[in-house]
């Protein structure tokens, strides 16, 4: 009997070590990173230079240059 107490006694030691890892420090956690949205801009440019190409080729074909 006195070797099944230890043995039970054992068995929790062992299944409740795991159990006590870990510290009771704050987790680090990295901050995420934000990057700033760039593609409406440049659809913005594009449609700018679109724009500004077709006022060209009906300058150029109304004759002012």
């Amino acid at each position: 009997m006195k070797h099944l107490l230890v043995a039970a006694g054992l068995v929790v030691i062992l299944a409740a070590e795991p159990s006590l890892a870990g510290s009771l420090s704050d987790p680090v956690v990295e901050a995420d990173v934000i990057a700033e949205d760039t593609s409406a801009s440049s659809e913005q440019l594009e449609g700018t230079l679109a724009g500004l190409t077709v006022l060209l080729i009906i300058l150029a074909a109304a004759g002012a240059f």
